[in-house]
């Protein structure tokens, strides 16, 4: 328990939290609903309104946790830059968001994802939030600016104290990743960054003695390019695998940079997954870590957007599933006669001209522009290149400031513009500017006709996901049948045994740049086959703003996974801004479960890193205790296994960070397990 508000005091830690004469295990029992269904298929109902859920808008990010403690799942939102939500478990199935009573910080900053942890091994989660811009007071965002957050969970509330910690650094901020990088007990942390010319890319935190401080180069943790050595050693694997690509290693791309934990060397030890430009991978059971990507086999795969690492094919060895959402490419829609929505965006256009727009409307139009990094100086209007005093205006053809095209001298090139052209009776949307989109909505009484895109065509899904399964220490593509294999635009995936029968299932959230997309559940037989389930099982999502994220957790203690998707996904824009937040309750089903909450005493208080392998009537499955991260989004840490017909578990074994391999046995199915580490 806290005793004093001050940031910096530590109290309880590990040895006063936990007796010497507790017993290493203690179970306890949720009051459950009974499940009513007597299939094993997938079904989820939507329950956002009766659970209380009602925000729509921008987001950026989803992640649960346990704010007070009482077993049950609170949940996180950060809505971009815009004020989060928290909604607070009431236990009976609906949530309160209790953001204004817990909480005082910057509704405005950009914020990139959350995780909670017990950071300092007190007995609650604590919460850090990375930030990426800054708003300034015109409504514009500058680059950089921003200060990351770290909420200590202190009386009820949250109280930022990341100036006291070491925590308050500018940076482009994407995630942040826990986990205890030297095994001392204490969590870590990695803050995954975008890099560029004036930014310091990804920083490894080291905590020590209540600071944090970056060891990048005492870990030897590298966010760089490939330098020669690395280019000329990724050859050489390349050559005695009979591939030798133009690439030499494992990239993401479109600064969609995250990372997370999994044991893909198969030690039984947590690796780092870190996805960027190159994406690592690092054997961090000793420091300095050892990097081992090029030593896994992957093949050269570009365009990661998020990435689930599970056991998917039952043999004990942990795969990847790899997302590829198509980046945004340039769209546009009539959404009725009187209205069009768009996304251009100029990356590759500069030999054809400036992708943009043109529409006939005999009525005044209204026009909104945005992402909000485009100052309002960088909209040109007519040939004079007037700028908008606000993001939505409304302009006539019959003024003739909108009579353009604009004046190159007015460096239009660098920003968007827009015109009329009375001659031809036609409006014109252009974006000029090398390297940032423009989302618009345009609006007008009298039907708008002769809609056109010019230099790009209408949005297509294009892309197929990869699954990678381990077979004899490399990693290898293993194609997906049918549907399931389609061409596909989803940029996050969750994965869990959502029919509790004792595989790996996977959930993906997708999205177009303008019109929102269905989200796909994928079931697994348990051989790594995968089948895409129709409608995806009743959670196919809104048909507003674009899907976000999925974040799961069991928030009604049923034993069955439930999801949370978001549907705001950046940047803020008239695109989103009725993307609500929706939750999916799983039906469930009559097959059994079992979870477990792990209470480190020698390791983390989180367990975070720990590996814990359930064995019944001979099969085995495999957790890994990551924190529940994937990019900019965390599961619930509970960890869930299915156990189909089993009503006991023949032995469970603990493999803690600390080395510490604990086992239990004849464990019975249907309860919540806390299992706290020996001594």
């Amino acid at each position: 328990m806290k005793t004093t508000p001050s940031c910096k005091t530590r109290s309880g830690i590990m040895c006063t939290i936990i007796s010497s004469s507790m017993h290493c295990l203690t179970i306890f029992f949720i009051i459950m609903a009974t499940p009513i269904m007597g299939h094993a298929g997938i079904l989820f109902d939507e329950v956002t309104d009766s659970a209380g859920m009602r925000h729509s808008g921008t987001t950026f990010g989803a992640s649960w946790g346990d704010f007070n403690g009482d077993g049950w799942p609170d949940l996180w939102v950060g809505n971009h830059n815009t004020k989060p939500t928290f909604y607070l478990n009431e236990k009976n199935g609906t949530f309160t968001d209790i953001i204004d009573q817990v909480w005082t910080g910057d509704p405005k900053a950009d914020t990139h994802g959350a995780a909670w942890a017990d950071f300092d091994n007190d007995g609650d989660q604590d919460l850090v939030e990375v930030v990426d811009f800054k708003e300034n007071e015109d409504g514009t965002l500058n680059l950089g600016f921003g200060k990351n957050h770290l909420f200590i969970n202190h009386n009820k509330r949250l109280v930022e104290c990341a100036a006291d910690y070491g925590l308050a650094v500018n940076g482009m901020a994407r995630m942040p990743l826990w986990f205890d990088a030297n095994r001392d007990g204490f969590l870590d942390l990695l803050v995954v960054n975008t890099r560029g010319s004036n930014q310091p890319g990804s920083i490894l935190y080291l905590q020590k003695d209540n600071r944090f401080v970056a060891a990048n180069e005492e870990f030897q943790f590298k966010d760089r390019y490939l330098d020669k050595k690395e280019n000329i050693l990724g050859r050489l694997y390349r050559l005695m695998d009979f591939k030798y690509p133009s690439r030499q290693t494992f990239w993401a791309q479109w600064h969609l940079e995250f990372a997370q934990l999994g044991d893909l060397s198969s030690n039984k030890y947590a690796d780092l997954l870190f996805y960027s430009k190159p994406t690592r991978i690092y054997e961090i059971e000793d420091a300095p870590f050892e990097e081992i990507t090029y030593g896994l086999g992957f093949s050269d795969i570009t365009g990661i957007s998020d990435a689930a690492v599970a056991d998917f094919n039952g043999d004990q060895k942990m795969d990847l599933y790899l997302a590829h959402g198509t980046y945004m490419p340039s769209d546009a829609i009539q959404t009725s006669p009187g209205e069009i929505k768009g996304y251009i965006t100029c990356y590759g256009a500069a030999p054809k001209g400036p992708k943009a727009v043109s529409f006939t409307a005999d009525d005044d139009v209204f026009f909104q522009i945005f992402p909000e990094w485009l100052p309002l100086s960088r909209i040109f209007i007519g040939s004079g290149g007037k700028h908008p005093s606000n993001r939505r205006f409304t302009l006539s053809s019959r003024n003739p400031d909108t009579h353009g095209p604009v004046d190159p001298e007015t460096k239009a090139f660098e920003g968007a513009s827009i015109s009329y052209d009375p001659e031809k009776r036609i409006w014109i949307i252009r974006n000029f500017h090398p390297s940032i989109f423009v989302d618009f909505l345009v609006k007008s009484e009298s039907k708008i006709t002769n809609f056109q895109t010019i230099i790009f065509n209408r949005f297509e899904e294009e892309g197929v996901d990869t699954l990678l399964l381990q077979r004899k220490g490399r990693f290898v593509e293993k194609p997906l049948a049918e549907d399931a294999g389609g061409h596909s635009s989803c940029y996050f995936v969750a994965t869990g045994d959502f029919d509790n029968d004792m595989d790996m299932d996977l959930y993906l959230t997708c999205t177009g740049p303008v019109v929102n997309l269905p989200n796909r559940l994928l079931e697994n037989d348990g051989k790594g086959n995968f089948t895409l389930v129709p409608g995806a099982g009743g959670a196919a999502g809104s048909r507003f703003g674009r899907s976000d994220v999925v974040a799961t957790a069991d928030y009604d203690g049923d034993g069955f996974l439930d999801l949370f998707v978001t549907n705001g996904h950046d940047p803020t824009s008239p695109l989103t801004v009725n993307g609500p937040h929706q939750l999916f309750r799983n039906a469930g089903n009559d097959n059994h479960w079992l979870e477990i909450d792990l209470i480190g005493v020698k390791s983390n208080r989180d367990g975070i890193g720990a590996r814990v392998e359930l064995i019944v009537d001979g099969i085995v499955q495999i957790r890994e205790q990551n924190g529940g991260m994937h990019r900019i989004t965390q599961n619930h840490q509970r960890l869930h296994f299915g156990l189909g017909k089993y009503a006991k578990v023949d032995q469970i074994i603990v493999r803690w960070p600390s080395g510490i391999v604990q086992r239990l046995k004849n464990v019975k199915a249907n309860q919540i397990l806390s299992i706290t580490e020996s001594s």
